[in-house]
C-alpha cells in the first residue's frame, strides 16, 4: 500500500519534475525518487511510494516515464 507523502516531499517532487521536463522529456522515475530521497534524508519512506509520485505527476506533465533497473547500483556494490 502506497504512503502518503508529506506536502513538503510533494512539493519536491513536482519541482524536480518541472525541472527535468525543462531538460528532456522521458523522466527516470527511479533516479529522480532516489535524488528527493537522498536529498530530504527521508530512509522511512519507501523509494516506492515517492517513485509513483514522481511516475504520476511526470505523467501528467507529459513526460515519458522511464522506469530503469532500480536495484542495479545495489547490484554492483554486491558483487565488487
Amino acid at each position: 500500500m502506497l504512503e502518503r507523502l508529506s506536502d513538503e516531499i510533494q512539493r519536491e517532487v513536482e519541482k524536480a519534475i518541472r525541472l527535468k521536463a525543462s531538460e528532456s522529456r522521458v523522466l527516470d522515475v527511479y533516479a529522480t525518487a532516489e535524488e528527493i530521497r537522498r536529498k530530504h534524508a527521508v530512509p522511512e519512506i519507501r523509494l516506492e511510494d515517492i517513485a509513483a509520485t514522481v511516475a504520476r505527476l511526470g505523467s501528467q506533465y507529459g513526460c515519458a516515464v522511464e522506469f530503469a533497473d532500480q536495484h542495479a547500483e545495489s547490484r554492483e556494490t554486491t558483487s565488487a
